[in-house]
């Protein structure tokens, strides 16, 4: 797999791209026999990376990756890697690139990683046009959740300058109703937000006392001005959903917290969602 995997990199970096990409990934996928072993699994599941100099972000070549076959995976995951390295600048932007049984969600999705690399990589051509010094953009994904109910993939961005912001995007994908799902319908109406907005409170008192090391932008907590206090979160709060069946939800660096705190999530327990839920197929 990983000489495939050469002679793919090797046979996109000789012009024409598209064409020649094309007909070296049908000889690929003719080739290409289905294996179970760990390391097969690992090699695919580790995504196959690209290293796309310069201002490459051929849509062209980004359709074509997306049938490079992926095998032992529950849902096949390709990557697509835009880099780039100056003097203390850098950028490297990694978009995913998943496979569904319905298409016409799969291409919705595709194009919306591939659009958010893209502008990625546009901010840092702008950032660094004639400019010096520190700024390094990297984004990556993660896949949180891949069961045969449920998918849920994150796209992390860390951006570096003096210090270093990181936020996370996350889609939650039922595999069998083909829909991505959104925090407000997986509830009967809006009381949620109370609900879990008063446990998150408590629970940020809670760690804060028992760890010193925590603060969390609270009411209480000193030196924290009331406009920077958490009050609730909000209908587009970030969120994943475990293996499990358990909701968590992500903030993203400085949201709710100081920078070292990084990104900070909280598992919700379903014993105070149970009465707030519109069904247990999700959240259980």
């Amino acid at each position: 797999m990983s000489n495939k995997l050469n002679d793919l990199k090797q046979t996109y970096q000789q012009p024409p791209v598209p064409k020649e990409l094309d007909e070296m990934i049908a000889r690929v996928e003719r080739r290409t026999r289905p294996s179970r072993t760990k390391q097969s699994v690992l090699i695919t599941a580790a995504a196959i990376t690209l290293f796309i100099g310069g201002l490459n972000s051929n849509t062209s070549f980004a359709d074509a990756m997306a049938k490079v076959p992926v095998l032992g995976q529950l849902t096949e995951i390709v990557t697509i890697d835009w880099r780039e390295t100056k003097t203390q600048q850098s950028a490297d932007i990694k978009a995913p690139q998943v496979t569904l049984p319905d298409k016409a969600l799969e291409q919705q999705l595709n194009e919306k990683y591939i659009a958010e690399g893209q502008a990625l990589y546009e901010k840092f051509k702008q950032e660094t046009h004639g400019q010096e010094g520190v700024f390094a953009i990297d984004s990556r994904y993660d896949v949180k959740t891949d069961t045969d109910d449920l998918l849920s993939i994150g796209r992390i961005v860390t951006e570096t300058r003096a210090s270093a912001a990181e936020s996370v995007q996350y889609d939650t994908i039922d595999k069998k109703r083909q829909l991505v799902l959104t925090l407000p319908s997986l509830f009967k109406d809006d009381g949620y937000i109370t609900t879990i907005s008063d446990y998150l409170k408590e629970e940020m008192r809670r760690q804060m006392k028992a760890d010193e090391g925590k603060v969390y932008f609270v009411e209480g907590t000193p030196d924290v001005p009331k406009d920077e206090q958490f009050e609730h979160i909000s209908v587009k709060q970030n969120f994943y959903i475990t293996a499990d069946h358990k909701l968590v939800l992500s903030f993203d660096e400085y949201s709710i917290a100081p920078g070292y705190m990084g990104i900070v999530e909280f598992k919700i327990p379903t014993s105070i969602l149970k009465d707030d839920l519109v069904s247990s197929s999700y959240i259980r």
